[in-house]
C-alpha cells in the first residue's frame, strides 16, 4: 500500500507518541519497582516528592526532547518531500494540458476533408471507396496494407496493389498526413517526457489505446519510418498481425 505524504507524518508522529507513552510509563514503573512500597502509599515528606520529581525529570526530560526534535525533523522533511512532489505533480499536469491539446489537433486533423485533384481522387477512390476524411483514407488504405489478399474474394481487383499504385497512393497520403504525423511526433514527445517523469500508466496506456489503429495502419503504408519517437512510443508495428483482416 502506498502512502501520502500527510500519512506518512502522521505514522510517524504517532509512533514518536507512542515511543514516548511506553518510555513514560517504564520510567514511573521503574521508580515504583526499585523505590516504591507496597501497597503504595503516597509520603507526606516534600524531599521524597522533590526525590521523585528529579528522577522523573532527569529521565524523560532527555527523552521527550529527542523525540520532539526528532519529531520536528520529520515533521520539515516530509513537508519538503511535499513541496517537491507538489511541483512534480503540476509539472504532469502541464504535461497532460499540452498532450491534451495536441491530442485535440490530431482529432482535427483526422476528421478533415480529404484535398486531391480530381484523377488523384478517383484513384484514391478505387482503392479506398470515396474517403471523405482523413481517416477514412488512411483506414482504407491502411487496412489493405495490411491485407492478406484473397483471389477468391468479389472484389479481387482492388487487392491487385503493383508498385506504380501503390507508390502513387502513398505519395498522395503522404502529402495528405504530414500536419497529422508531425502532431504524432510533437505527441510522442510529451508522452516520452511524462513517461520518464513516472507519470500515470493509465494515461499512457489511453493514448496508446486511443490511437493505436490510426498508427498501425500508417505504418503497415511505411509513413512512419521517420518517426522515431512515435515508433518508440506507441510501436505500432506490434499490432500489424492482430489487425490484419485475414480471410477478406
Amino acid at each position: 500500500m502506498k502512502y501520502t505524504l500527510a500519512q506518512k507524518m502522521n505514522r510517524s508522529l504517532r509512533w514518536l507518541l507512542a515511543i514516548g507513552a511506553v518510555s513514560a510509563v517504564c520510567v514511573h514503573g521503574m521508580y515504583l519497582y526499585e523505590f516504591g512500597s507496597w501497597p503504595i502509599a503516597l509520603s507526606n515528606d516534600p524531599a521524597v516528592w522533590g526525590q521523585y520529581g528529579d528522577y522523573i525529570g532527569g529521565l524523560l526530560n532527555p527523552i521527550f526532547s529527542s523525540l520532539a526534535f526528532s519529531g520536528l525533523v520529520v515533521t520539515i522533511v516530509l513537508q519538503a518531500r511535499q513541496i517537491d512532489e507538489g511541483k512534480h505533480n503540476a509539472e504532469l499536469e502541464e504535461m497532460q494540458r499540452v498532450q491534451s491539446t495536441v491530442a485535440a489537433r490530431i482529432d482535427q486533423l483526422l476528421t478533415s476533408t480529404v484535398i486531391a485533384d480530381a484523377g488523384k481522387y478517383r484513384e484514391l477512390a478505387q482503392f479506398a471507396g470515396n474517403p471523405q476524411t482523413v481517416f477514412q483514407l488512411i483506414s482504407a488504405l491502411g487496412t489493405m496494407a495490411l491485407s492478406e489478399p484473397d483471389k477468391d474474394h468479389p472484389d479481387w481487383g482492388k487487392w491487385l496493389w503493383n508498385d506504380v499504385s501503390l507508390e502513387g497512393l502513398r505519395a498522395a497520403l503522404d502529402v495528405q498526413t504530414v500536419p497529422l504525423r508531425l502532431e504524432f511526433e510533437a505527441l510522442s514527445f510529451m508522452l516520452l517526457r511524462y513517461e520518464a517523469s513516472s507519470g500515470s500508466n493509465d494515461v499512457m496506456a489511453f493514448y496508446r489505446y486511443r490511437y493505436a489503429a490510426v498508427l498501425t495502419w500508417l505504418d503497415a503504408l511505411k509513413l512512419l519510418t521517420t518517426h522515431k519517437q512515435v515508433q518508440e512510443f506507441f510501436q505500432p508495428y506490434r499490432l500489424h498481425e492482430t489487425m490484419n483482416p485475414k480471410g477478406r
